[in-house]
């Protein structure tokens, strides 16, 4: 069965992870099964928070790949979100944007209660 791409779009490991976890409930193949050992490897976190996160790392600027690159990452410092920013030339973040930046991912990155 061939299967038509509608769109693509980038996916922090949590999302993965959830899309995964349906599939495993029917037969998988061999590369989905790697792929959910290594997603396996990261802990099982609130998708909603992430998602609430990128919408709001989106709002401040960031692009798609950076804001999911932060929300894969979980940096927990001022200057690993610099270095992962870094990569998006078109903007400029100040201290204040930082420290929103660094409570969003942080909300998103601790593990569920």
């Amino acid at each position: 069965m061939r299967r038509k791409i509608i769109s693509k779009r980038y996916l922090t490991v949590y999302e993965a992870r959830a899309i995964l976890e349906e599939r495993k409930r029917e037969k998988v193949r061999e590369l989905q099964e790697r792929v959910w050992e290594y997603l396996s490897l990261f802990p099982a976190l609130d998708l909603q928070r992430a998602r609430e996160a990128y919408e709001h790392l989106r709002k401040l600027g960031l692009s798609e790949e950076i804001a999911v690159n932060l929300l894969n990452i979980c940096p927990e410092r001022e200057e690993e979100v610099k270095l992962i920013i870094s990569t998006q030339k078109d903007i400029s973040f100040d201290g204040k944007v930082i420290e929103s930046i660094i409570s969003s991912v942080r909300h998103a990155c601790r593990p569920e209660t």
